[in-house]
């Protein structure tokens, strides 16, 4: 199986099917329901939209990452969440309601804002003077077909599916998806573990310095405006977890730049490390309590 052939044509179709399986988990409710918060709402979507690329420009002002490294984690800084961040707000008990709008809403944007930043991004790194340039409308159309068009396409599924067929379909058709995209994400690794870099390396302390700074502070902004603590959980996860998938396949497919998506691919799998601590973290707190309690005080 090719490097070529797992990113020009497996990635995209397993990414679309990936957005589509979690189309076919909203409805209008979620939305609703959430939307009667709306500051949470603009707090989470600046956070990942505004904040988020601003500090992945910190960390490559901060450390000597070379061009190409340093064009990957400003990519993953500007693609939107996915179904893992979704599945992570359901284990630590977030606001569910509020992680899937917060994704949704971010595969609205992204088509649109990732190829334009994407672009200055490349410029004031000195790349697009080498020819390296990012086609405004061709990325919008792709980005389209494999993130906002499927999710639509499942909401539309989900509608006109009978409600029986849905409960015994779509933990079928997330399981499925869920393990194409690791089997995809593996090959991937697999055929360019060459080329990565190493665990000792300073793209890997890149890519856990954005996880977890961003983490922190979604966190620190949450809990400083004081939402409740299964929203502020929901933000910690949809401004620190992004969705690699997308990351990879604008820098495989539409850049044409292994060299970009090999720093989103080792996000993918090193992201789990915070993510996971964090996680374990929430799950011990909220088996005691009164050990939380003492700890704020």
């Amino acid at each position: 199986m090719s490097a070529a052939w797992l990113s020009q044509v497996a990635l995209p179709w397993v990414l679309a099917s990936v957005m589509m399986a979690m189309g076919l988990s909203l409805t209008g409710a979620d939305f609703a329901r959430t939307w009667r918060h709306p500051r949470r709402v603009l707090l989470g979507t600046g956070l990942q939209m505004l904040a988020l690329p601003l500090l992945a420009w910190a960390l490559v002002l901060l450390l000597p990452l070379p061009p190409l490294a340093a064009a990957g984690l400003l990519l993953v800084a500007l693609v939107p969440g996915g179904a893992t961040s979704n599945m992570f707000s359901y284990l630590v008990q977030g606001d569910l309601a509020l992680s899937v709008t917060l994704t949704a809403i971010a595969a609205v944007l992204a088509p649109f804002t990732l190829p334009l930043v994407m672009g200055w991004n490349l410029a004031l790194l000195d790349l697009a003077s080498g020819g390296l340039s990012l086609p405004y409308w061709q990325t919008v159309g792709q980005l389209l077909m494999v993130t906002l068009l499927p999710v639509l396409a499942g909401m539309l599924l989900r509608q006109a599916l009978p409600a029986p067929w849905l409960t015994v379909v779509l933990p079928g058709v997330k399981g499925f998806t869920g393990a194409a995209m690791v089997a995809v994400v593996v090959a991937l690794f697999a055929s360019h573990a060459e080329r990565l870099p190493s665990l000792v390396s300073l793209e890997t302390l890149a890519v856990l310095l954005l996880c977890l700074s961003s983490m922190l502070l979604g966190h620190g902004v949450a809990r400083r405006l004081r939402l409740p603590h299964d929203s502020v959980r929901a933000i910690t996860v949809e401004v620190g977890v992004q969705n690699a998938g997308v990351a990879m396949m604008v820098a495989f497919v539409l850049l044409q730049q292994p060299a970009i998506g090999l720093v989103p691919l080792l996000y993918g799998l090193l992201m789990n490390v915070p993510v996971f601590l964090w996680m374990f973290a929430c799950l011990w707190r909220d088996r005691h309590p009164a050990s939380a309690i003492a700890d704020r005080r």
